[in-house]
């Protein structure tokens, strides 16, 4: 909750941002990857001819590395000119698995809202950041107004009692 206040739009004056809530946020990063060129296309399909924000976003090919069939390479080509035309963070193939990236590039901290169209992106958490996996529709409509939306989730606190045995951590059941 507190970290979608601090990432959301347009409330009203003195909203205060509860689980179930919708809300329109602005992330501070979105991370794209192999699906980057479905997402430009996209992007490009609504209009929209530049980035709101490049610096919001980052594109870390890392999913198809190996495949250097002539479709692949062309994909991979069509994303850094995209990149390198909207001075956007770019990371190419052999540079690391894009979540990855994110944390090494301080591109991700304890309190961000990052996003990003592959399912992993929730990883973020286990930095203290609210991490959001996002449909590319969505990745595309950030590129476009740096927004999307969100419904806050339930928020659910955990007390541990006692003292643990030895070897034995919060993670463990």
């Amino acid at each position: 909750e507190k970290i979608l206040q601090r990432y959301s739009v347009n409330l009203p004056d003195g909203k205060v941002v509860r689980s179930g809530d919708y809300v329109q946020i602005q992330p501070h990063r979105c991370l794209t990857h192999d699906n980057t060129w479905p997402v430009a296309m996209r992007f490009m399909s609504t209009g929209a001819t530049k980035i709101k924000d490049p610096s919001q976003l980052v594109f870390a090919l890392d999913h198809d590395v190996q495949n250097k069939s002539p479709s692949n390479v062309k994909k991979y080509e069509q994303i850094q000119e995209f990149a390198k035309k909207h001075g956007v963070n770019f990371f190419p193939a052999g540079h690391g698995i894009g979540h990855q990236i994110m944390v090494e590039e301080l591109f991700v901290w304890p309190g961000t809202l990052c996003v990003g169209s592959d399912s992993h992106s929730n990883m973020y958490g286990a930095l203290g950041s609210l991490g959001v996996a996002l449909v590319r529709t969505d990745a595309a409509g950030i590129f476009a107004t740096g927004k999307s939306w969100f419904q806050c989730p339930p928020v659910v606190q955990v007390n541990l009692l006692g003292t643990l045995p030895p070897g034995v951590r919060g993670k463990d059941r």
